[in-house]
């Protein structure tokens, strides 16, 4: 039968803390330090102790990323920190363990492939991001926009890592334990980012650990997945009337200086910047859509003129990549937008294979125009002092909001292309503009207003000429 002392938790003192020195459970199958993994209270009351071991990690001079682990054979934290220390001397003493031209070769044979250390694992997963190796069945089209989100929230991940005193590139996938996500959720609680922010920083690092653990077969915890998702309040909020009016005046090239000392100073103004804005408001569609339509998308029938717009989100989504599977949104052209087109010379150009805006620009028309509209409408748009924070996709909520109170409840999705009412109620509908459209309701009319309806009702229900009549 095992003693107290042989089944009693290990635990280094933070006195007695060196680098390199952990206790490692086999039960757990990770490092541990003040929190029992399974229990959630303190290491001391851990009733696995027998499954507690030191061990000690030590980075090989000589390389750029190995190291060496040794399980030492003591229960004595001083005996651990002894042997730790002899066991460093000992690694440090060896030069080039594993050459660095072997060093792929053996991590690979030992791995099959798998990347060892969470930095090679971090960009083994961008890659993957941009379908590099990606057999063709998995193949899924991301935009850049996105990619790079996801490689800014890696950056923040190593900075935390580094910031705790991690040595980064020695780091592995199997070190990122309970300690270490509290250390990131920590660094996000203290960033000030918005809560829909944290949550798609969490939904990056928790997608990374599950594609590692599926794509390498690799039993390893996503503690990521432990973290509460916080709530977030959808406030859609639509450029106003007057605010618009405002922009289009603001849009100079005298306003368009870029003060901000973070970046390079420019000029923010193009000629077509205005063109995009109207477009942007008058078809409530998004950049991307905007970019792309051509002249020969506006279609009549009937005597009734529509444009014809590829849906690239839903399309990019759901791999609709033939034109019979491809889905797409049919604006109709009303007075206002007929007006702008007209202006942007509809009648010269209708009908041919011409990008309706900016049509001059033929390289890289994606990433060049849908940067210049959503930073030129926030920097025009800050101009005006509005205490507002709008960007670009406010011309879309305004859109939407007022196809609404056109439309009434549950016949805008008709128009927008969108599945259910839920997600443009959350995501696209101004709720206080919504209640300036009602603001001459009465709940109880007055008594003359009520008779006069009344009157209005009894002379429109009439049968073979007779009144009908109405009791109420």
């Amino acid at each position: 039968m095992p003693t107290m002392d042989y089944i009693k938790p290990l635990y280094i003192p933070k006195s007695k803390k060196m680098k390199g020195l952990t206790v490692f459970c086999y039960k757990c199958n990770t490092n541990v330090s003040d929190i029992c993994k399974k229990s959630g209270k303190p290491l001391s009351q851990c009733k696995h102790g027998e499954h507690h071991v030191f061990k000690v990690y030590v980075f090989v001079n000589g390389t750029k990323n190995q190291r060496k682990t040794k399980c030492l054979d003591t229960r004595n934290v001083n005996e651990a920190i002894q042997q730790a220390v002899e066991f460093e001397k000992e690694i440090k003493g060896k030069i080039n363990i594993i050459k660095p031209e072997e060093k792929k070769t053996v991590l690979e044979t030992n791995n099959q492939g798998q990347p060892y250390f969470l930095v090679n694992a971090l960009a083994r997963y961008i890659g993957w991001l941009n379908n590099e190796g990606v057999p063709a069945h998995r193949i899924k089209e991301r935009s850049m926009e996105h990619i790079k989100d996801v490689q800014r929230s890696f950056k923040a991940l190593a900075d935390c890592l580094k910031k705790n005193g991690f040595n980064l590139p020695t780091v592995t996938i199997d070190e990122i334990n309970d300690d270490v996500v509290g250390l990131i959720y920590t660094q996000l609680e203290n960033s000030g980012i918005a809560n829909r922010t944290f949550n798609k920083q969490i939904g990056y690092y928790t997608s990374f650990v599950n594609w590692y653990k599926e794509q390498y077969n690799h039993p390893i915890k996503n503690y990521f997945e432990t973290v509460s998702r916080k709530i977030v309040n959808h406030n859609p909020e639509a450029i106003s009337q007057k605010e618009y009016e405002d922009l289009l005046l603001q849009i100079t090239p005298e306003n368009g200086i870029n003060t901000n000392k973070k970046v390079a100073r420019k000029n923010l103004f193009r000629p077509w910047l205005k063109d995009g804005i109207k477009l942007g408001l008058e078809t409530g569609r998004r950049r991307e859509e905007l970019i792309n339509l051509k002249w020969d998308n506006i279609l009549e029938t009937d005597g009734f003129k529509y444009i014809k717009v590829e849906d690239y989100k839903v399309n990019h989504i759901q791999k609709r990549n033939t034109e019979s599977e491809k889905k797409f949104i049919y604006i109709p052209v009303t007075e206002s937008l007929l007006k702008l087109l007209n202006e942007l010379d509809y009648e010269k150009n209708a009908g041919c294979d011409k990008y309706i805006l900016a049509p001059d620009i033929k390289n890289q028309r994606n990433r060049v125009l849908s940067d210049t509209l959503s930073r030129g409408f926030t920097h025009f748009y800050d101009q005006l002092n509005t205490g507002r924070k709008l960007t670009f996709k406010s011309l879309r909520k305004a859109y939407i909001t007022n196809l609404e109170i056109f439309m009434g409840s549950g016949n805008t999705k008709a128009i927008t292309g969108h599945s259910d009412n839920l997600v443009l109620e959350r995501n696209y509908i101004d709720q206080k503009e919504m209640a300036k459209a009602a603001k001459d309701f009465i709940v109880f009319p007055r008594k003359n207003e009520r008779n006069n309806t009344l009157k209005e009702m009894r002379n429109k229900h009439n049968i073979n000429g007779k009144e009908v009549e109405i009791n109420v």
